[in-house]
């Protein structure tokens, strides 16, 4: 059983307290949010935050603009607006308005659009940052992947590929693409290879 409260202060401090009972072992977890305004209907269970930033503690959210027809994270689905920001483990997106779908307390699946999307990520053990950029980026916390749909621009390190329908895997860093009918074959700008020191040194020697 689940029971969801939610709390608003002048300061517009949103906290949304989740419980389950399961025999005699009782569970809480408590997600804060905030918004600079807020308005909702509590006969309908529906919300309008403006300003949202959101934690879990394992995903950020923030936008300008935060709606919900149900205002908790059990089978629920929320839309954002105006710079919006999800951020998981290493893995960032940037985009201008998204729905976002969320099941037993966990977002499980997004789709998020703009002018273009941007996924940003790290490779610690490599030093290497990795960009790609679509119109539509879709989110499966199941797979562990983002997709970049459409024509899109992966960037890993110095290193361009271009092509359609790139499928990222966040938890992995390994990544795929392919043809469409509307964009086939793939297109890569790789960087030269770094001169050696010795090389380096001829060129500049008189």
């Amino acid at each position: 059983m689940s029971r969801y409260a939610l709390h608003a202060s002048p300061a517009i401090a949103l906290v949304l307290l989740a419980s389950s009972i399961d025999g005699q072992e009782v569970t809480s977890t408590t997600y804060d949010g905030y918004c600079d305004s807020f308005a909702g209907n509590a006969r309908l269970d529906e919300g309008v935050c403006v300003g949202f930033e959101f934690s879990d503690g394992t995903n950020d959210i923030s936008a300008g603009l935060a709606t919900t027809s149900k205002w908790d994270f059990n089978g629920s689905s929320w839309s954002f607006s105006e710079g919006v920001s999800v951020f998981f483990g290493t893995t960032e997106i940037q985009a201008n308005e998204a729905v976002l779908r969320f099941e037993a307390d966990e977002l499980v699946h997004g789709e998020l659009s703009g002018n273009p999307v941007v996924m940003s990520d790290y490779i610690e053990e490599r030093d290497t940052p990795i960009r790609g950029t679509a119109g539509r980026i879709s989110y499966n916390k199941e797979t562990g992947t983002v997709r970049l749909i459409g024509q899109a621009t992966l960037v890993i390190g110095e290193n361009e590929i271009m092509g359609c329908d790139w499928i990222y895997n966040f938890v992995e860093k390994s990544y795929s693409g392919g043809g469409t009918e509307d964009c086939g074959g793939m297109l890569f700008r790789l960087a030269p290879p770094e001169e050696s020191d010795d090389l380096q040194n001829q060129a500049t020697s008189p």
